[in-house]
């Protein structure tokens, strides 16, 4: 049993070494072998033994460096949302957050959000990171806070109190917002959001009797 370091990257050679040497290796001890985690599931056919691993892949979320045929078959098994909580009308030229990091460049609606890092959404979150207002897509503006975040719906009229608010996962009307782009915004990985959520927000499992 090992561990693959590089399966998810393009460049295949060092997982092409280690994958001679673990073979060798079972050849020698005529041993099964278990070494397929999720990027070698889903592209390295070659790596898949007596038993796969597959971890961040069951959430839907894609691990490769680049996707290919098969990891655009994946879906979203997890969806973290909220809603609108308030609505607020402002000029341009106000700052909005902690440190008026975000100001608006256009007589904007900025939508308050229930959810922050004490929810577990990465604080590290950069203006222009997605989210799905009223299953439409929006963007977080200004620095995400303990309880709330603050997004623009200026260009969603239909926005209001108690919209919905997807973070990740699947909207209500069936629109897709991949945690792995939401991630990327973040300068992290799936795994840190999907497995960061605290306990404090409410779970609601599906398909259980």
């Amino acid at each position: 049993m090992s561990h693959f370091a590089t399966a998810d990257l393009v460049d295949s050679g060092y997982f092409m070494r280690q994958m001679a040497q673990l073979r060798a290796l079972a050849d020698r001890l005529e041993a099964p072998l278990c070494l397929a985690n999720s990027p070698a599931t889903l592209a390295r056919p070659e790596a898949c033994g007596a038993w796969n691993r597959p971890g961040v892949m069951l959430y839907g979320s894609d691990p490769l460096e680049r996707p290919n045929p098969v990891t655009f078959r994946l879906a979203p098994v997890m969806t973290l949302r909220s809603a609108i909580i308030a609505v607020r009308d402002l000029p341009a030229g106000e700052p909005v957050g902690y440190g008026g990091r975000w100001i608006t460049p256009r007589p904007s609606r900025i939508g308050v959000v229930a959810c922050g890092y004490g929810d577990g959404y990465d604080r590290h979150a950069v203006d222009g990171t997605p989210v799905l207002v009223a299953g439409k897509r929006s963007a977080i503006a200004g620095k995400v806070s303990m309880d709330m975040l603050t997004v623009d719906i200026t260009d969603i009229p239909e926005a209001d109190i108690g919209s919905e608010v997807v973070l990740w996962g699947r909207a209500a009307n069936g629109q897709v917002l991949p945690v792995d782009e939401v991630a990327r915004h973040c300068d992290t990985i799936s795994y840190t959001l999907l497995t960061g959520v605290l306990p404090r927000v409410p779970r609601r499992y599906h398909g259980q009797p």
